[in-house]
């Protein structure tokens, strides 16, 4: 489930939630103010499971090597 960044337009609070993308589009309320005039955009994580964010491990890969160069 993707987590979804909005904005209160009331008050400027940042905060997430994770919803359904079918949910992405309703309007949420601020936990700080109580207001429904929040705007969102995609965040760049999603929630794995039933905790909090998770990002993947960093892997550096050297580049592949030929016998003909």
């Amino acid at each position: 489930m993707p987590l979804y960044d909005f904005a209160c337009r009331e008050c400027g609070q940042v905060f997430e939630k994770k919803l359904k993308m079918s949910e992405s589009s309703d309007a949420q309320i601020c936990p700080t103010c109580g207001s429904d005039d929040t705007r969102r955009h995609m965040s760049s994580a999603f929630a794995v499971g039933g905790g909090g964010r998770s990002a993947a491990p960093a892997v550096s890969v050297p580049p592949p090597t030929s016998r003909f160069t």
